[in-house]
């Protein structure tokens, strides 16, 4: 992997100098078997007699040992292993069937070897059937956009599409995305589909727009290379107004992937979109890329939270808990939400529960072409099962409450902040210290009187003896039954809610976190019984 980053460190005499490590520890590993190089730094074995695992073995060995080549320099070593089925077969094939295997793990760090097998054979006949067929493809309007809806998470109601590229071919039917689209990128044509799609959902948008059914907006996917490869904001622009379809019915998704290349275009061609009234979509959020730098970096509209989180939603209960820290930080950056991938209604009723506003998947509806939704328009298409244009924004509002903090009627954006007193204290050998507390907790002591930490704990000690004795017997409880006490005390006249919870004890130091709540200030409403 990387081979120019040795020649690069170590100049080419050094690279030299890997690559006859390289097959000594080969010839090594493989004594007895025939060693080849098959050109640049690609090495060839043949072997009669080792089994897969006795190869995957000494592939791992292998890595071990160049791993610690000139001082630990680390660049992974992959191998394609293919197996000879006994038919004759020329050695270049047998070869290049290797090198097919090997490109499989080429870039996945984890993965150190792939075998050749009937279904990677397949995928590697669709591959080229793709390289030769794609301009037909083009030219005779085999690319179809498939729609699947998305749905407002508090109403269940249709808010929204995406537009999904389909090859419906005469020969092979339904090629997949997967494979066509990696074929696409690789050999720069993806912006062109892009450009197919884009121009066939704002038709079909005009198209529901004239029908006099419910329409919504449809969001499409960019590539990186359409920011590369072509004027990517003047397809679009030229497509909204070639239909007359106002710009808030096209979303435009960004997948994380494209903030991975240093294309300079990419982030001033996002404002651009946003500053002209487009809404622009982070896809794929939490995929592996740098989500969190791209936040920082640039604007968006709203989140995709990566179907990846939820297929372990059963098995992996940390994958709540991150859809829930995505969706709570989206709020507090003022960025909508949308989870893809959702396949139950146990998925569906959980991401309702933490405030994620839209949902889309299989549990709501498979992609589907837009004659099924004109064939079946009183299932898809009535005002009942959508969501009115003219509450978009209505409930879009709605969604920037975030049910998961404690003080879900302040919006705030961009600041982080506790609305509980909240303090970290210790006893030591029997005295009592603060370690940490919050502004709110300042605010607070100041509130009923005490202006320092060192006057809360002198005055706390004489004055309000049977409180203290109430602390001192909260804190013994807690530490025993390992949950938070409460404790109702009246201190300068106000009535308090102190609660405690033990956290650790090393010899005679222990620590405990403590929030406290004034009922004094709460007032009784002026109205009578509801």
């Amino acid at each position: 992997m990387n081979f120019k980053t040795i020649n690069q460190r170590f100049s080419y005499p050094g690279g030299n100098t890997y690559l006859c490590k390289f097959r000594d520890e080969l010839k090594r590993l493989f004594e007895g078997e025939t060693v080849l190089r098959a050109g640049a730094d690609h090495l060839v074995v043949i072997s009669l007699n080792l089994t897969v695992e006795d190869i995957v073995n000494r592939v791992k060995e292998l890595n071990l040992v160049m791993g610690h080549f000139e001082g630990g320099l680390r660049n992974q070593i992959k191998a394609g292993i293919y197996i000879a089925d006994g038919t004759p077969q020329k050695p270049i094939v047998m070869m290049d069937r290797a090198s097919l295997a090997c490109r499989e793990v080429h870039g996945i760090f984890n993965r150190e070897y792939a075998v050749f097998d009937e279904e990677l054979n397949k995928k590697h006949e669709q591959q080229q059937y793709v390289l030769e067929h794609f301009e037909e493809a083009f030219e005779k309007g085999y690319f179809k956009v498939f729609y699947q809806p998305v749905v407002r998470a508090l109403t269940g109601k249709v808010c929204g599409y995406e537009a999904l590229a389909r090859w419906i071919d005469p020969v092979r039917g339904i090629i997949p995305p997967f494979i066509f689209i990696e074929i696409f990128e690789k050999f720069h044509l993806i912006h062109r589909l892009d450009a197919l799609i884009i121009e066939q959902a704002c038709k079909d948008i005009r198209d529901d727009m004239d029908s006099g059914y419910a329409y919504e907006p449809v969001s499409v996917n960019l590539s990186r290379l359409d920011f590369e490869l072509s004027d990517i904001k003047k397809i679009v622009d030229d497509a909204v107004a070639k239909y007359n379809i106002p710009k808030k019915y096209l979303n435009l998704e960004v997948t994380e992937s494209a903030f991975s290349s240093q294309n300079t275009n990419l982030a001033e061609t996002i404002k651009a979109f946003r500053a002209d009234g487009y809404e622009v979509w982070l896809d794929d959020f939490g995929s592996g890329f740098s989500s969190f730098g791209n936040l920082q970096s640039y604007d968006f509209d709203l989140l995709k939270i990566d179907m990846s989180f939820l297929r372990t939603f059963d098995t992996n209960p940390k994958s709540k808990l991150i859809i829930a820290s995505i969706v709570d930080m989206a709020k507090k950056l003022g960025i909508h939400t949308l989870a893809e991938g959702v396949e139950t209604k146990e998925q569906y009723e959980y991401l309702k529960m933490i405030g994620c506003e839209i949902i889309q998947g299989y549990y709501f509806g498979k992609p589907m072409p837009v004659e099924e939704y004109q064939n079946n328009r009183e299932k898809y298409c009535r005002y009942e099962v959508s969501e009115p244009s003219e509450l978009k924004e209505y409930y879009d509002t709605i969604g920037t409450v975030n049910l998961l903090d404690n003080r879900p009627l302040i919006i705030n954006r961009n600041t982080i902040v506790n609305f509980m007193p909240t303090a970290l204290f210790e006893l030591i050998d029997g005295k009592f210290q603060f370690i940490y507390t919050n502004k709110a907790f300042s605010d607070f002591m100041a509130s009923i009187g005490a202006r320092t930490h060192e006057q809360i704990i002198n005055e706390f000690i004489d004055k309000f003896p049977e409180e203290r004795a109430m602390l001192r017997q909260a804190m013994l409880d807690t530490e025993e039954q390992k949950i938070p006490i409460d404790c109702a005390m009246t201190i300068y006249s106000c009535k308090l809610i102190v609660a405690v919870k033990f956290l650790n004890r090393t010899g005679s130091r222990t620590s405990f976190v403590l929030t406290c709540r004034n009922l004094s200030k709460i007032k009784k409403p002026k109205y009578g019984h509801l």
